[in-house]
Protein backbone atom coordinates (compact mmCIF):
# COMPACT_ATOMS: atom_id res chain seq x y z
CA UNK A 1 0.00 0.00 0.00
CA UNK A 2 0.99 3.55 -0.57
CA UNK A 3 2.44 5.89 2.38
CA UNK A 4 -1.06 7.73 1.94
CA UNK A 5 -2.69 4.24 3.53
CA UNK A 6 -2.27 2.36 6.34
CA UNK A 7 -3.68 -0.74 7.20
CA UNK A 8 -6.86 -1.64 8.79
CA UNK A 9 -6.99 -5.27 10.37
CA UNK A 10 -9.77 -7.24 12.18
CA UNK A 11 -9.00 -9.54 14.41
CA UNK A 12 -10.73 -11.44 16.36
CA UNK A 13 -9.42 -13.90 19.41
CA UNK A 14 -10.77 -16.89 17.82
CA UNK A 15 -9.95 -16.36 14.52
CA UNK A 16 -5.86 -15.93 13.77
CA UNK A 17 -6.66 -14.66 10.37
CA UNK A 18 -7.06 -11.08 9.91
CA UNK A 19 -8.80 -8.93 6.66
CA UNK A 20 -7.07 -5.62 5.66
CA UNK A 21 -9.06 -2.44 4.87
CA UNK A 22 -7.21 0.70 4.05
CA UNK A 23 -8.20 4.28 5.93
CA UNK A 24 -7.15 7.35 5.05
CA UNK A 25 -3.43 8.49 6.53
CA UNK A 26 -3.38 10.13 9.64
CA UNK A 27 -0.05 11.50 9.91
CA UNK A 28 -0.99 15.01 10.32
CA UNK A 29 -2.12 13.92 14.05
CA UNK A 30 1.48 13.24 14.71
CA UNK A 31 4.84 15.36 13.80
CA UNK A 32 8.17 14.55 12.62
CA UNK A 33 9.02 10.98 13.79
CA UNK A 34 10.03 11.22 17.43
CA UNK A 35 8.64 14.78 18.34
CA UNK A 36 4.14 14.19 18.51
CA UNK A 37 3.34 17.18 17.26
CA UNK A 38 1.31 17.61 20.31
CA UNK A 39 2.40 18.86 24.19
CA UNK A 40 1.79 17.91 27.64
CA UNK A 41 -1.92 18.64 28.50
CA UNK A 42 -3.29 18.76 25.23
CA UNK A 43 -6.26 15.99 23.54
CA UNK A 44 -4.62 13.66 21.55
CA UNK A 45 -6.72 13.82 18.11
CA UNK A 46 -6.87 9.72 16.89
CA UNK A 47 -8.15 8.82 13.57
CA UNK A 48 -12.10 8.64 13.25
CA UNK A 49 -13.30 5.14 14.24
CA UNK A 50 -14.72 3.63 11.11
CA UNK A 51 -18.86 3.93 10.49
CA UNK A 52 -21.10 1.49 11.82
CA UNK A 53 -21.08 -0.08 7.97
CA UNK A 54 -17.89 -1.41 8.33
CA UNK A 55 -17.18 -1.86 12.20
CA UNK A 56 -19.63 -2.33 14.75
CA UNK A 57 -19.68 -0.52 17.99
CA UNK A 58 -19.55 -3.53 19.99
CA UNK A 59 -15.80 -4.41 18.62
CA UNK A 60 -13.20 -2.89 20.24
CA UNK A 61 -10.89 -0.62 18.12
CA UNK A 62 -6.89 -0.44 19.03
CA UNK A 63 -4.44 1.75 17.88
CA UNK A 64 -1.07 0.20 16.91
CA UNK A 65 1.91 1.77 16.12
CA UNK A 66 5.70 2.22 17.12
CA UNK A 67 6.43 5.41 19.79
CA UNK A 68 9.48 7.60 19.51
CA UNK A 69 11.72 5.00 21.11
CA UNK A 70 10.72 2.26 18.90
CA UNK A 71 8.69 0.44 21.54
CA UNK A 72 5.08 -1.10 20.43
CA UNK A 73 2.11 0.89 21.88
CA UNK A 74 -1.48 -0.40 21.79
CA UNK A 75 -4.01 1.86 22.80
CA UNK A 76 -7.77 1.45 22.85
CA UNK A 77 -9.50 3.79 21.29
CA UNK A 78 -11.80 4.92 23.94
CA UNK A 79 -9.03 5.16 26.61
CA UNK A 80 -10.07 2.10 28.38
CA UNK A 81 -6.35 0.40 28.40
CA UNK A 82 -3.26 0.20 26.59
CA UNK A 83 -0.21 -0.54 27.35
CA UNK A 84 3.79 -0.71 25.53
CA UNK A 85 5.98 -3.60 24.27
CA UNK A 86 8.90 -4.67 23.30
CA UNK A 87 7.75 -6.36 19.93
CA UNK A 88 4.28 -6.25 17.59
CA UNK A 89 3.15 -9.55 18.30
CA UNK A 90 2.93 -8.51 22.19
CA UNK A 91 0.73 -5.26 20.95
CA UNK A 92 -1.27 -7.62 18.56
CA UNK A 93 -1.92 -10.06 21.39
CA UNK A 94 -2.87 -7.86 24.04
CA UNK A 95 -5.16 -6.17 22.16
CA UNK A 96 -6.73 -9.47 21.22
CA UNK A 97 -6.50 -10.57 24.72
CA UNK A 98 -8.52 -7.30 25.83
CA UNK A 99 -11.10 -7.73 23.12
CA UNK A 100 -12.08 -11.11 23.90
CA UNK A 101 -14.44 -12.63 23.95
CA UNK A 102 -16.60 -10.49 21.05
CA UNK A 103 -12.80 -9.84 18.83
CA UNK A 104 -11.27 -6.43 18.21
CA UNK A 105 -10.45 -4.35 15.57
CA UNK A 106 -6.55 -3.10 15.12
CA UNK A 107 -5.73 -0.20 13.32
CA UNK A 108 -1.83 0.18 12.22
CA UNK A 109 -0.79 4.00 12.30
CA UNK A 110 2.73 5.37 11.47
CA UNK A 111 3.38 6.81 14.83
CA UNK A 112 1.63 7.02 18.14
CA UNK A 113 2.58 9.83 20.70
CA UNK A 114 3.53 8.71 24.27
CA UNK A 115 0.90 6.60 25.99
CA UNK A 116 -1.33 8.44 27.92
CA UNK A 117 -2.48 5.65 29.91
CA UNK A 118 -1.31 3.26 32.74
CA UNK A 119 0.98 0.80 30.70
CA UNK A 120 -0.45 -2.25 31.22
CA UNK A 121 2.40 -3.81 28.93
CA UNK A 122 5.87 -5.04 29.32
CA UNK A 123 7.67 -4.10 32.36
CA UNK A 124 10.89 -3.64 30.80
CA UNK A 125 9.63 -0.87 28.66
CA UNK A 126 9.85 2.12 30.96
CA UNK A 127 13.22 1.41 32.15
CA UNK A 128 14.46 1.01 29.01
CA UNK A 129 12.61 4.53 27.81
CA UNK A 130 14.17 6.02 30.96
CA UNK A 131 17.83 4.55 29.87
CA UNK A 132 16.98 5.91 26.11
CA UNK A 133 15.96 9.61 27.45
CA UNK A 134 19.00 9.48 29.71
CA UNK A 135 21.68 8.83 27.27
CA UNK A 136 19.98 11.34 24.79
CA UNK A 137 20.46 14.13 27.16
CA UNK A 138 24.04 13.18 28.23
CA UNK A 139 25.13 11.76 24.71
CA UNK A 140 27.15 15.60 23.95
CA UNK A 141 28.90 15.28 27.45
CA UNK A 142 29.59 11.72 26.68
CA UNK A 143 30.89 12.54 23.25
CA UNK A 144 33.01 15.18 24.88
CA UNK A 145 34.68 12.26 27.00
CA UNK A 146 35.38 10.23 24.35
CA UNK A 147 37.41 12.76 22.20
CA UNK A 148 39.26 13.90 25.14
CA UNK A 149 40.40 10.31 26.11
CA UNK A 150 41.13 9.75 22.22
CA UNK A 151 43.03 13.27 22.85
CA UNK A 152 45.28 11.72 25.43
CA UNK A 153 46.36 8.66 24.37
CA UNK A 154 47.21 10.42 20.90
CA UNK A 155 49.41 12.46 23.53
CA UNK A 156 50.79 9.22 24.98
CA UNK A 157 51.28 7.44 21.71
CA UNK A 158 53.70 10.58 20.41
CA UNK A 159 55.69 10.36 23.80
CA UNK A 160 56.36 6.71 23.44
CA UNK A 161 57.18 7.34 20.10
CA UNK A 162 59.57 10.05 20.48
CA UNK A 163 61.30 7.78 23.51
CA UNK A 164 61.77 5.10 21.20
CA UNK A 165 63.39 7.40 18.53
CA UNK A 166 65.49 8.51 21.20
CA UNK A 167 66.86 5.28 22.28
CA UNK A 168 67.38 3.98 18.94
CA UNK A 169 69.36 7.38 17.88
CA UNK A 170 71.17 7.07 20.79
CA UNK A 171 72.01 3.53 20.04
CA UNK A 172 73.02 4.67 16.49
CA UNK A 173 75.43 7.13 18.18
CA UNK A 174 76.90 4.64 20.51
CA UNK A 175 77.79 2.27 17.27
CA UNK A 176 78.96 4.85 15.44
CA UNK A 177 81.45 6.16 18.11
CA UNK A 178 82.58 2.21 19.24
CA UNK A 179 83.17 0.90 15.46
CA UNK A 180 83.25 3.30 13.67
CA UNK A 181 80.05 2.45 11.18
CA UNK A 182 81.83 -1.55 10.33
CA UNK A 183 79.31 -3.28 12.69
CA UNK A 184 76.49 -3.33 14.74
CA UNK A 185 75.28 -3.94 17.66
CA UNK A 186 72.75 -7.65 18.03
CA UNK A 187 73.04 -7.15 21.61
CA UNK A 188 70.12 -5.77 23.75
CA UNK A 189 71.97 -5.46 26.79
CA UNK A 190 74.69 -2.94 27.37
CA UNK A 191 77.20 -5.60 29.67
CA UNK A 192 77.52 -7.06 26.04
CA UNK A 193 79.68 -3.84 25.00
CA UNK A 194 83.79 -4.74 24.33
CA UNK A 195 85.74 -2.46 26.80
CA UNK A 196 88.25 -0.59 24.93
Amino acid sequence: MSGLFKNFGFASSAAPEAVRLAVANSAQNFGVRGEPSVGLGTVVNFPKRPDLSVLSETISLFYIARNKHGFWVAREAEGRCGGEFLFRRSAVRFARHEGAPAGCAMMFLNELPDLDLANEGSRLVEPLTAAMDLITRRAPTFAAYIAMAIAEWRKLVAQISRALASERSNRAAIERELFHGRYTLSSKNDDDLPIP
